[in-house]
């Protein structure tokens, strides 16, 4: 950092610092699997399926939502806490609307530090019949 005292650069202090800064006490999300494997869905059918979140960090973290990419459905919204080093199952509906190969990729947003507001990415399949 340079600091003037005066008119001109002849009046400059260069001042170094250095230290270390730790960093403020925050949740950090983790989805186990991040490939969630549903298995076999019914197809036109309300399927439920956990999604396992867990909180690698050191203070609380708060589920927001958690939103499909592809359907563009909303699967979970409201505020779930979860505690430093917890994990939880969160429960979502499928409703896959036709048979075949089950495909999602969904965001789940939380006040984690690794959010910055974009969702954490997971993905979904399976195989409706």
């Amino acid at each position: 950092m340079t600091v003037f005292t005066g008119d001109g650069k002849k009046n400059a202090q260069i001042i170094h610092i250095s230290g270390f800064v730790k960093a403020i006490p925050m949740g950090v999300i983790e989805v186990t699997p991040r490939k969630i494997n549903a298995g076999e869905l019914t197809a036109d059918s309300q399927n439920i399926v956990p999604i396992m979140i867990k909180n690698t960090g050191d203070a609380p973290l708060t589920i927001t939502a958690i939103k499909s990419m592809k359907f563009k459905t909303t699967y979970f919204t409201g505020n779930l806490v979860i505690p430093a080093g917890q994990a939880i199952p969160v429960p979502v509906t499928l409703r896959p609307t036709q048979s075949g190969r089950f495909l999602d990729i969904v965001l789940v947003y939380s006040d984690a530090r690794n959010d910055i507001g974009r969702g954490y990415k997971a993905v979904l399949i399976g195989k409706a019949k």
